[in-house]
């Protein structure tokens, strides 16, 4: 988590705690990555589907990190794990 200065994390890692060093490109990053999924949803769904489904998972990402981070429900395993279950019901169901 990189626009809050008033939430502690004791136990960052120190790539994530160098990520944090610098937010300008820890910000451009994530910019680039929300922009190309926008424009490869518009490629694949059109012009309005794609942007609104860039909006619902530009929402979705936003409601998961603040359900499970602050809580800590899920650590990096189970986040991962959620992933792949989720992948696997999405691919083959």
């Amino acid at each position: 988590m990189n626009t809050s200065k008033r939430i502690s994390w004791p136990e960052k890692s120190v790539r994530l705690q160098q990520w944090g060093s610098k937010l300008r490109l820890s910000r451009n990053v994530a910019g680039s990555f929300f922009l190309i999924a926008t424009v490869l949803s518009m490629a694949f769904l059109g012009i309005g589907s794609g942007i609104f489904a860039a909006v619902v998972m530009l929402m979705a990402a936003g409601c998961l990190s603040i359900l499970f981070f602050p809580f800590r429900y899920l650590g990096l395993r189970g986040l991962f794990a959620l992933f792949v279950v989720c992948f696997i019901v999405e691919q083959f169901f």
